[in-house]
């Protein structure tokens, strides 16, 4: 959860129950590569489930799925190895 921890603003505010859901979130997204991604992936994975928290999904499931498939998106289009930074909902 270091990753998600650090995208969350010091104005945010999250629950105990948010924040252990945007964990879960983030360990299910990184089963969910075949292979551990990069730091910028990694970075681009949490940053999506700040974003989608901050937007009121509290699923872990769902803001895993939702992520990845953000990242996945933007990978198509821009090819692998996209930066974390150009990743935006």
């Amino acid at each position: 959860m270091p990753y998600v921890v650090h995208h969350i603003s010091r104005s945010l505010s999250f629950s105990p129950e948010l924040l252990l859901a945007m964990g879960e979130a983030y360990d299910l997204s990184l089963e969910s590569f075949t292979q551990l991604p990069s730091a910028d992936v990694r970075e681009a994975v949490a940053s999506q489930i700040v974003a989608l928290a901050e937007r009121g999904m509290a699923d872990p499931a769902t803001l895993c799925r939702q992520a990845v498939m953000a990242y996945r998106r933007l990978e198509l289009r821009c090819g692998p190895g996209v930066s974390a930074l150009a990743l935006q909902i």
